[in-house]
């Protein structure tokens, strides 16, 4: 959990607390979810349903590049985060190349992205109900990933 230096979390005695015990104390009280898995194919998704009677909270949401690609071809994955079955933010990893001939000698041309890619979770929440759930979906095919995300709980 990223924090400008110095901020204080409050738990629920009221005691100011870092963000490592603010953590722990979501942990030891049950109130803390991590999900991650693979979404090598479209459509692929790792998901976490929201309990009745909870505020879930994201902390962190991200996909990393699930091999190293080759020195050609395309590995990309585009990935959407959604709450409640609405997209709230776009994450995007991966590289296209391809093997250009000039007309001397033979070149590489492609581009890439960084191998982690984050998305934007500040300040989304969703009421759980027991159905609504927050989710990361692999949107383009061609490439794979590992996707994370972690969070907390708040009662209702």
């Amino acid at each position: 959990m990223e924090s400008l230096p110095g901020t204080m979390y409050q738990i629920e005695d009221g005691d100011d607390v870092g963000d490592l015990e603010f953590i722990q104390e979501k942990v030891l009280a049950n109130d803390y979810f991590q999900v991650s898995g693979d979404i090598n194919a479209l459509n692929s998704t790792i998901e976490h349903i929201i309990p009745n009677g909870k505020r879930a909270f994201l902390i962190e949401a991200k996909i990393t590049m699930s091999a190293n690609p080759g020195a050609t071809g395309s590995d990309q994955t585009v990935a959407q985060l959604s709450v409640d079955g609405v997209r709230k933010s776009k994450a995007k990893i991966g590289k296209n190349s391809q093997i250009v001939r000039g007309l001397r000698e033979p070149g590489g041309a492609g581009w890439g992205t960084n191998s982690e890619s984050r998305f934007n979770v500040l300040g989304l929440s969703v009421v759980g109900d027991g159905v609504k759930k927050i989710e990361i979906i692999n949107v383009l095919a061609g490439g794979s990933a590992f996707a994370e995300m972690t969070g907390y709980y708040v009662d209702v």
